[in-house]
């Protein structure tokens, strides 16, 4: 898979919505694609997108009244959160110091700050994904 240049500027279009951690995802994207990663990067959107739908479901649950397992959505989404941090610590070494720093320090670290920054950037994935599958079938 080769994503263009502008890929990012087109999933903004494609989703009408900015992307809020846009320069970060340019960063990740760059470094699956210097790494020998880069044929999981479908992977790592599509867990994003995963992880994305099951904050949704957890932030509504109250209103859902089939949601009956709560528990066992949180321990999935803490397992997929675990992923995208594997992932993201898998080709990080391919970024330079600054660029590993701003991962390191918004994504790996553990603290709510960098889950709100995760659960931003799986909003960003989820749109990728979303993407990826608009182009598959165009």
């Amino acid at each position: 898979m080769i994503l263009q240049s502008d890929f990012l500027d087109q999933i903004e279009i494609f989703s009408n919505r900015l992307l809020k951690r846009k320069d970060h995802l340019k960063m990740i994207i760059e470094a699956f694609d210097k790494s020998d990663q880069f044929n999981n990067i479908e992977d790592f959107f599509f867990t994003g997108k995963y992880v994305n739908g099951l904050f949704r479901v957890i932030k509504n649950s109250e209103n859902i009244p089939k949601v009956e397992k709560i528990d066992h959505i949180k321990k999935d989404l803490s397992e997929n959160i675990e992923k995208i941090i594997s992932q993201l610590k898998k080709v990080i070494f391919q970024m330079n110091d600054g660029e590993k720093k701003q991962i390191e320090f918004n994504y790996l670290e553990l603290n709510q700050n960098t889950l709100n920054n995760l659960q931003e950037l799986a909003e960003d994935l989820d749109s990728a994904k979303k993407y990826l599958n608009y182009l598959k079938r165009n």
